[in-house]
């Protein structure tokens, strides 16, 4: 076909493919954490914070303080490894204060919402944090499920 039908079914063609696309990817978990996670600030980090999706499927349960270094890599002498309680540290994050600018009233949101999709994706959850005696500290959000263990890290930048 040519003309303005060609191009009205080539329009149509291109959209129903876009939105099949986009349906696949809606219940992927990556896709979700990291769209969740998009212009989440961490308080007290002196850089902007950047999200990546991190995943270990052949993890069935949450690991101990002393065996998450086996898991991620995280290990350093002159730091340390603390598990926090999931919902109180989100909880704390998700808090919106009074004297806060939009932008930090925006990221608490943000928070709250992640916390939530957590709670929906995931039976067991915690947060690790690793100090590295440096000033970048790696913080994981994870949690498990069917799939074994996943979720989101970021790193502080805490001077």
């Amino acid at each position: 076909m040519t003309g303005w039908k060609g191009v009205f079914i080539g329009s149509l063609t291109l959209l129903s493919g876009l939105l099949l696309a986009a349906a696949a990817t809606a219940g992927d978990p990556e896709t979700r954490l990291l769209k969740a996670s998009e212009g989440l600030q961490m308080p007290g980090s002196e850089a902007d914070s950047d999200w990546w999706y991190v995943s270990y499927p052949d993890e069935d349960e949450l690991p101990s303080v002393e065996g998450f270094p086996d898991l991620t890599g995280c290990d350093s002498p002159e730091g340390g490894i603390s598990r926090q309680d999931f919902d109180a540290t989100l909880d704390r994050l998700g808090d919106v204060q009074p004297w806060m600018d939009e932008g930090q009233r925006r990221s608490a949101r943000g928070f709250a919402r992640l916390q939530r999709l957590f709670h929906r994706r995931y039976d067991e959850l915690a947060v690790y944090r690793c100090e590295t005696g440096t000033a970048e500290v790696p913080i994981y959000f994870v949690g498990r499920d069917e799939d074994g263990l996943s979720g989101l890290m970021t790193i502080n930048i805490e001077t």
